[in-house]
């Protein structure tokens, strides 16, 4: 394994991604480079020079989209120097870029989202080393979308080691998360959040780094800390808004060529049944692009050609839905490569041959890293019931199975003896008491349950004591499987990052760039020091 003592991080184990996607078949695939997976795209997972060459052949509004980022940035950047330095060489044409992006989740969304940018930074780093050039990350922060009960919650874990949830309502939901601002249910989630966080020498940093200001919205507030936690690794932040002046020619071209991108997206999508995989994206209704009805509510454009007026002159009130969100994206920036979680690489799989349609190149698409992160007393605590965080993740896994793996075989071989016996001894009882009274069987049948049920439970203590003497018990076995997989979910797809920081430290965000190889799509297992 890796390590990385001096970052206070320790890879201890890497494990197939298959224990955390098993039902994910197209991803395991794309990673593994096998059957037809990586056919639905137009570059291999590796083929970065090749990302690059298509690149060279494109003309994007540098200039228009520059100016923008540049006010932008330099607006919510606590620390501009890097990003802005960035944006300058971003208005070069040899300029490339890598991307990542995610909905506007409460403190930050699950952690997954801080693996992505740290993946997107370290990708853009990695080719402008390998490749000779200059290549730059962004993140898009994707605002645009209406999906309130996707971004309006966050988890932590309580003493007892279940999962508690934090969230908020708004009376307007159904409009762009854009035009949400901070309410004062807004302030109250976060509020609570903090208080059930549990004590720890950052508390105080951690409430002061993601506290929101009323004087923003939502999508400020968070597109503020992202910048604020990146902006020295020259990090651009970016929301859709900002692209769809200079975007106007792409969102006129999606309106004009709808019954071509619905062909084209309905024979992906058997190709893709036809190959062994489902389609995450209905094809029927993928492909279109948003507007708002009279209550600002975002609304699928129903007829496309009757709004081509209304988007050359209001661009602004159009946006692309999830199908169209990536192309909208590589028609305005340089992409070489795009950063997508195992969900999205899934869908972005029925896209590839609108990429001609729009006249652009598709980017090489690379998944993010995916880590499991304990504290050195969890991973102690797993190793002494004898198992790893494999055994905890996968599908086999029960408590009363692994408590009983640690048993003595002959405490339970006794056990299962004395249960035969007890059987046997009662019953010659059964057929005598029956002739005296045949409602005495069912007393019998009582009577059997009973001394069953009085073993059983001598057998949990005796199992329970047991275990005790090694300083274990049923409830920390539980509360590491929640640790790892709390709700049942990977806990990248759970807990946000104030949760990692309040434990780990404000260093936890810089050591994980050390963590683990960028081309290693396995699952990363690593560990630190509560508090650090």
């Amino acid at each position: 394994m890796t390590g990385s003592k001096d970052k206070g991080l320790d890879m201890i184990e890497r494990i197939d991604a298959k224990l955390l996607y098993p039902q994910n078949k197209f991803y395991l695939d794309y990673i593994a480079g096998r059957g037809a997976a990586p056919s639905f795209f137009t570059h291999q997972i590796d083929r970065f020079a090749e990302a690059v060459d298509a690149r060279s052949r494109v003309d994007y509004p540098r200039e228009a989209v520059c100016d923008r980022l540049y006010e932008y940035n330099a607006r919510i950047a606590s620390d501009p120097t890097a990003v802005l330095a960035n944006i300058a060489d971003l208005r070069e044409n040899d300029t490339l870029c890598v991307i990542s992006g995610q909905q506007v989740g409460l403190l930050g969304g699950p952690v997954y989202t801080i693996y992505k940018i740290i993946t997107t930074i370290r990708l853009a780093a990695s080719l402008q080393e390998r490749l000779r050039i200059r290549v730059v990350p962004l993140f898009w922060l994707a605002d645009e979308d209406h999906d309130f009960t996707e971004i309006n919650l966050a988890r932590f874990l309580k003493e007892d080691g279940e999962v508690g949830t934090v969230s908020f309502e708004w009376e307007e939901r159904g409009r762009p998360i854009a035009d949400l601002p901070i309410t004062d249910e807004v302030l109250r989630a976060y509020r609570a959040y903090m208080e059930a966080l549990p004590p720890s020498p950052h508390h105080a940093h951690v409430r002061e780094i993601f506290a929101p200001d009323q004087a923003e919205d939502y999508s400020t507030w968070h597109a503020r800390l992202f910048s604020q936690i990146f902006s020295s690794h020259g990090l651009i932040v970016l929301t859709p808004s900002l692209l769809r002046e200079p975007g106007r020619d792409f969102l006129r071209s999606a309106l004009q060529q709808r019954e071509s991108i619905q062909d084209h997206l309905i024979e992906a999508a058997e190709r893709l049944r036809v190959a062994g995989y489902e389609p995450a994206l209905s094809p029927e209704r993928a492909g279109t692009l948003y507007t708002a009805d009279a209550a600002g509510r975002r609304i699928r454009v129903i007829d496309p050609l009757s709004h081509l007026a209304a988007v050359e002159e209001y661009p602004d009130r159009y946006s692309p839905d999830a199908a169209l969100r990536p192309l909208f994206a590589d028609a305005l920036l340089p992409i070489a490569a795009s950063v997508l979680g195992p969900g999205e690489i899934v869908y972005h799989a029925l896209l590839k041959p609108l990429y001609p349609l729009f006249s652009i190149p598709q980017p090489l698409l690379f998944p993010r890293a995916s880590y499991t992160v304990l504290s050195r007393a969890e991973a102690k605590l797993i190793a002494r019931f004898g198992m790893n965080v494999g055994d905890l993740l996968s599908e086999a896994f029960t408590v009363e199975g692994t408590l009983r793996s640690l048993v003595p075989p002959n405490l339970q071989e006794r056990f299962a003896v004395v249960r035969a016996a007890i059987s046997a001894d009662l019953a010659p009882l059964r057929p005598l008491v029956a002739a005296l009274d045949p409602n005495l069987e069912r007393s019998w049948k009582g009577a059997h349950a009973t001394s069953l049920h009085a073993l059983d439970r001598l057998e949990g203590r005796a199992l329970r004591a047991g275990l005790a003497q090694h300083g274990l018990s049923s409830g920390a076995l539980r509360r590491l499987r929640n640790i790892i997989l709390p709700r049942g979910r990977p806990q990248e797809r759970v807990l946000p990052l104030p949760h990692f920081i309040n434990k780990y430290g404000p260093g936890f965000i810089d050591r994980l760039f050390a963590a683990g190889e960028l081309d290693d799509f396995s699952h990363s297992v690593i560990t630190g020091d509560d508090n650090d």
